[in-house]
């Protein structure tokens, strides 16, 4: 009876981990395809990050100015990953607003009039809303890297969102979560940049998109 009970116990605890490593492997948010149908881009619009605070006017000076340089850096990293596509074309703002400054605030319009004059498949906007940089060093970190972030796909035609990426993580030891022994291990069990924890999630997430394979 004792073994049995051992057996059931060491059964109920294998499935438990099963359960809660499947949510943690979800709590980031990773790359969904929302359209039935996947054919690959010949030629993809790569918009300039948009920060939240453009958006949401509720944030003070520093937080601003930290959504904007993240803007920025992941700017640099979808570039970086944009190399090996070969029909990629990357806007700055004033190029967007060449096209009048009339549709630089509406989304369908804007997706409408550049896609049409570039003759492109799609367009990828991608947005910011959260980039807090590490406070410490790389063994003792007071606040950790944190960050938040979207990519989506937008079909020209419609203007229908056709794949999304969502990434959304706040860097945690490995004490406080021992499900994430794989991330920390990759990470050299170090306390991150803030860059570091972006670059990588854009590139896990743009590796997950359908369209770009």
């Amino acid at each position: 009876m004792k073994s049995t009970h051992r057996f059931i116990m060491k059964a109920c605890l294998f499935c438990c981990v099963i359960i809660l490593s499947s949510c943690a492997g979800n709590q980031e948010g990773t790359g969904k395809n929302t359209d039935r149908e996947v054919k690959k881009l010949t030629c993809l619009i790569v918009l300039p990050t948009r920060a939240s605070a453009d958006m949401e006017r509720k944030m003070n000076f520093e937080e601003a100015k930290n959504l904007h340089d993240g803007a920025a850096f992941i700017d640099g990293v979808i570039a970086e990953q944009m190399k090996n596509f070969a029909g990629s074309r990357l806007l700055n703002a004033a190029q967007i607003e060449g096209f009048g400054p009339e549709i630089s605030g509406n989304k369908f319009e804007l997706i409408k009039t550049i896609g049409r004059e570039l003759k492109c498949d799609a367009m990828l906007i991608p947005t910011i809303s959260r980039f807090h940089q590490r406070e410490g060093g790389e063994f003792a970190a007071e606040f950790p890297a944190s960050a938040a972030f979207s990519l989506e796909l937008v079909r020209v035609e419609d203007g229908r969102v056709i794949w999304k990426g969502s990434f959304d993580e706040t860097q945690e030891s490995l004490l406080s979560n021992l499900l994430s022994f794989g991330k920390a291990q990759s990470r050299g069990f170090k306390w991150i940049s803030v860059e570091d924890l972006v670059r990588q999630g854009v590139q896990e997430r743009l590796s997950t998109c359908p369209y770009l394979e």
